[in-house]
C-alpha cells in the first residue's frame, strides 16, 4: 500500500513538473509583443465569444514592422478592452501557428458546433496540390492537419476571394469564391463539414460570376439558405460592379440570380468588409459594411451602409462617432467579424487620410488610428470601449422608418421594389430556416436542433443504466488488481510524458534561437509591393475530380445579366504611391502574390 502511494506521488510530481515548464513555454507566447497598431488582411473569426485572427502584415510598438507573423492571436469578447487606439498586450493574447506566416488572404471555414475552425490559405506561391487544411480548435487550443476528400486541390496565383459559412443546422457549409485569371475560369468551392470524421469539397466552375474584393454572406432563406455577393471587381481588367448589382445564390437549387437593389445604392468599391444580422422575427436581415476604396476618385471610404434583405434596399446611415468619417480619413483592407448579431468587429485594414496616399501605422505607430473598430449594429454607435454584449440585436431606427415594423421585426417591405425579376426567388425569399442556438461551451457541445444525443441501449435505456450488478467480492479484487495495475502504468505513462516533454523544451529553445535570423532572410526574399496584386486564393480541381470548367470562349463573357451592370468609367488610374496592377495598394514587406 505504501509502496503504491510512493509510486503515485512520484508520478504526480514528475507530471506536476512537466505541465508547469509547458505552461512557462505557453505563457511566453501568450502576451505579443507591445501594442498592436497595425494588420493588414487579416483572416478572422469569432469562436466561443474570441475574436481570432492570422495571417497578413502586422506592426507592434516597440516590435516587428510590417512583418509576418507565425501565430495566431485573439481577443476574449467576454471581456474589456480599450477601442480606438492600438491593441494593448494585456488584451491581446496569442500562441504559435506553426507554419502559418503568410501575408495571403483566404478563409476561415467553421464547423457545425462553432468551435473549430480549417484554415483556407494562400501565401502567394504556387504549392502542390494538397489533400489537408490545418484546423484550430477553440475549446482544446489544438493544431492539427484534416483530411479532406474530393480530390487535390492546388493554390494558383489568384484571390480577391469571398466567403461565407452557412449558419444553418446540420449543414456545416462554407464557399470560397474569387476572379478569374485567365488560366482558371470563374469558380466556387464548397467546403462540407457537416461530418466532421468525413471532410469534403467540391469545385463548381459553371455559372459562377466572377468575383473579386467584393464581400459575401449568408442569409436564411428557402430550404438551405442563401448566398449574398456585391461589390469589388468583375473581372482581370478591374472594372467595378455597381453596387446596385446584387448576385444570389440558392444553396439548394445551385442557381445563381441577379437582383437590382434600389435605395441609397453606395459609391463603388472594393476592399470593404460587411456583416449579417437577423431581426427578432426573422422578417428582415441587415447587412451591414463599411468602409471600402473606390478607384474612380481614389479615395478610402470611411461611410457606413445598411443592405435590407428581402427588399433589397440600401439606407445610408448616420452612425455618430466615428472619427475616421470625422478625419476625412478611410479604411480598406479590413476583416469584420460578428459578434452576437450586435457587434461588428472591424479589425486591421489599411487607412489613409485624405488626399494622401500613405498608410497610417504601417510603419511607425500612431495610437490616434486604431487597428480595431467596434460598431453597434442596433444604435450605429462607433464604441470607445468593448464591453460584452448585454442587450439582444433589435432593428435599427433607421431601417424599420424604411422597410416597416420596429425594433423586434414586423417589416413590411419583403421584396425588392417592382418585386423579383424571377418567380423562383419569391418562393426562396418568402421562407426563413429557424435560426440555430450554438452551445458551444466544450469540444462535445451540440446544435439545440442537431441529430447528437446520448448512447442508448436497445432497450431504449440509458447505456450507463444498464450495467449488470457483480458480487461484492469481485469488485473488491477489481479494484486491488485496477490499483496496482494503475499505478505501474502510471509510472510508464509519466516517465514517458516527461522524457517528451523535456526533449520538447529542448527543441524549442532551439528553434527560438534560430528563428529570427532565418525568418528574416526569408521576408527579405519576398519582393516589396504596394499591398497585394489584388486577389487571395481560389483553388482548382485536379485530375479526374475536375469538374467541367467554361471553354475560352466563355471565359471572356460574363453571365447573363452582369454586362449592362458593370461601370466601365471605374478602371481608371491608380492613386499616388498604389501599384499599376491593381488593387496592388500598399508598401508591405511581404508581397501577396
Amino acid at each position: 500500500m505504501y509502496l503504491a502511494v510512493g509510486l503515485t506521488w512520484v508520478c504526480f510530481q514528475l507530471l506536476l513538473a512537466c505541465f508547469a515548464t509547458q505552461l512557462v513555454e505557453r505563457d511566453a507566447v501568450a502576451v505579443a509583443q507591445g501594442s498592436l497598431c497595425y494588420v493588414n488582411y487579416p483572416d478572422a473569426v469569432i469562436l466561443e465569444n474570441k475574436l481570432y485572427f492570422m495571417s497578413g502584415t502586422y506592426t507592434f510598438e516597440g516590435g516587428d514592422t510590417n512583418a509576418l507573423e507565425a501565430k495566431i492571436f485573439w481577443l476574449d469578447l467576454h471581456t474589456s478592452f480599450p477601442l480606438e487606439t492600438a491593441i494593448s498586450p494585456n488584451a491581446l493574447q496569442s500562441m504559435t501557428a506553426p507554419g502559418h506566416d503568410y501575408a495571403g488572404v483566404g478563409a476561415m471555414f467553421i464547423d457545425p458546433l462553432m468551435t473549430t475552425f480549417y484554415h483556407y490559405y494562400f501565401d502567394g506561391i504556387v504549392v502542390p496540390s494538397t489533400t489537408t487544411l490545418p484546423s484550430f480548435n477553440a475549446t482544446t487550443q489544438i493544431w492539427k492537419n484534416a483530411s479532406v476528400s474530393g480530390g487535390s486541390l492546388v493554390t494558383v496565383n489568384h484571390g480577391g476571394v469571398l466567403s461565407a459559412t452557412t449558419s444553418t443546422s446540420g449543414l456545416g457549409l462554407s464557399f470560397i469564391t474569387g476572379d478569374p485569371k485567365p488560366e482558371v475560369p470563374p469558380g466556387m468551392i464548397t467546403f462540407d463539414a457537416s461530418d466532421p470524421n468525413n471532410l469534403t469539397w467540391t469545385n463548381k466552375t459553371q455559372g459562377t460570376p466572377p468575383f473579386n474584393d467584393g464581400t459575401m454572406q449568408y442569409a436564411r432563406f428557402g430550404n438551405k439558405g442563401v448566398l449574398i455577393a456585391f461589390g469589388g471587381f468583375t473581372d482581370v481588367h478591374y472594372n467595378l460592379y455597381r453596387m446596385s448589382l446584387i448576385h444570389v445564390y440558392d444553396i439548394d437549387s445551385d442557381t445563381w440570380f441577379n437582383v437590382t437593389a434600389t435605395g441609397d445604392v453606395p459609391l463603388n468599391r472594393s476592399n470593404f468588409c460587411s456583416v449579417i444580422s437577423a431581426s427578432p422575427d426573422d422578417s428582415s436581415f441587415q447587412i451591414t459594411l463599411y468602409g471600402g476604396y473606390n478607384r474612380q476618385k481614389k479615395a478610402a471610404l470611411s461611410d457606413v451602409y445598411v443592405l435590407a434583405i428581402p427588399a433589397f434596399m440600401y439606407i445610408n446611415i448616420a452612425s455618430t462617432d466615428n472619427v475616421e468619417a470625422r478625419s476625412n480619413a478611410g479604411r480598406f483592407q479590413m476583416t469584420c467579424a460578428l459578434q452576437e448579431d450586435r457587434q461588428m468587429m472591424v479589425l486591421g485594414g489599411a487607412i489613409i487620410l485624405d488626399g494622401n496616399s500613405v498608410v497610417v501605422n504601417a510603419e511607425t505607430c500612431n495610437s490616434s488610428w486604431s487597428a480595431i473598430r467596434q460598431l453597434d449594429t442596433t444604435t450605429f454607435e462607433w464604441q470607445g470601449d468593448h464591453k460584452p454584449v448585454s442587450e439582444p440585436y433589435a432593428v435599427p431606427d433607421q431601417v424599420s422608418k424604411i422597410i416597416g415594423g420596429g425594433p423586434s421585426g414586423g417589416a413590411t417591405l419583403v421584396s425588392p421594389s417592382g418585386g423579383f425579376n424571377d418567380s423562383a426567388l419569391d418562393t426562396i425569399f418568402k421562407k426563413t430556416i429557424p435560426r440555430v442556438t450554438i452551445h458551444s461551451t466544450s469540444a462535445a457541445a451540440s446544435t439545440s436542433t442537431s441529430t447528437a444525443s446520448t448512447a442508448t441501449s436497445e432497450t431504449g435505456q440509458d447505456s450507463a443504466s444498464n450495467i449488470p450488478s457483480s458480487p461484492s467480492w469481485k469488485l473488491t479484487g477489481a479494484i486491488a488488481g485496477g490499483v496496482v495495475g494503475g499505478v505501474v502504468i502510471s509510472a510508464i505513462v509519466s516517465a514517458l510524458v516527461y522524457v517528451s516533454c523535456h526533449r520538447r523544451r529542448k527543441r524549442n529553445r532551439l528553434q527560438r534561437t534560430g528563428t529570427t535570423e532565418s525568418k528574416k532572410l526569408e521576408l527579405s526574399a519576398h519582393p516589396s509591393v504596394l499591398g497585394r496584386s489584388g486577389y487571395d486564393n481560389v483553388y482548382e480541381m485536379h485530375g479526374d475530380h475536375r469538374l467541367n470548367e467554361f471553354d475560352s470562349n466563355t471565359l471572356v463573357e460574363a453571365p447573363p445579366g452582369i454586362v449592362n451592370e458593370i461601370d466601365s468609367n471605374t478602371l481608371v488610374e491608380a492613386p499616388p504611391g498604389i501599384a499599376t496592377e491593381p488593387p496592388l495598394l500598399y508598401e508591405m514587406s511581404a508581397s501577396r502574390e
